[in-house]
């Protein structure tokens, strides 16, 4: 699933270099972010559902709603606390902006995702919780990762707002 892959960031590149057991953690928080969206979306469907057996035509797609919806995941499925919660917090973030974009007609309604689908990636959002070195990368939850990247780009590394870790093939 995961051979290797590229942290992208505001236009900085960085080529990883995971050991087995690393690749195995991004393997794990990937199928956690793609379990993650594929149960809120199934809860939101059936949600409102719900709503319109009642007569409700709207139910809102907010942030308030899908981090009760998460918590209650967590709670259900303890192997999520495995995952750093900044990455599940993305994953409904992206699914409220996909949701936001169906309503507004600017997308179609959100899909569910795919082990198939060769564009996984995660996030984790930089709470001064990522520490770079001049060679790794010590990610929250996942551990140490060597990279790689040009030495022009070396000098922005203590610049990253947040980390996609998308795989490539």
């Amino acid at each position: 699933m995961l051979d290797e892959c590229i942290i992208v960031n505001e236009g900085l590149k960085v080529k990883l270099y995971p050991d087995k057991v690393m690749k195995d953690k991004f393997n794990r928080s990937l199928g956690n972010a793609r379990f993650v969206w594929n149960n809120l979306l199934t809860e939101y469907q059936e949600t409102f559902e719900l709503f319109k057996q009642h007569g409700y035509t709207k139910l809102k797609c907010n942030q308030t709603t899908f981090n009760t919806m998460l918590t209650m995941l967590k709670k259900e499925y303890p192997f999520l606390y495995d995952s750093e919660s900044s990455t599940l917090q993305q994953v409904y973030h992206d699914l409220i902006r996909s949701f936001n974009g169906f309503f507004k007609k600017n997308s179609n309604y959100p899909r569910f995702k795919s082990k198939k689908n060769p564009k996984n990636g995660f996030r984790i959002q930089n709470n001064n919780n990522i520490k770079i070195t001049s060679n790794t990368i010590v990610l929250p939850k996942l551990g140490k990762v060597h990279y790689r990247t040009s030495p022009q780009m070396i000098m922005k590394r203590k610049m990253f707002k947040n980390v996609e870790v998308m795989s490539q093939y």
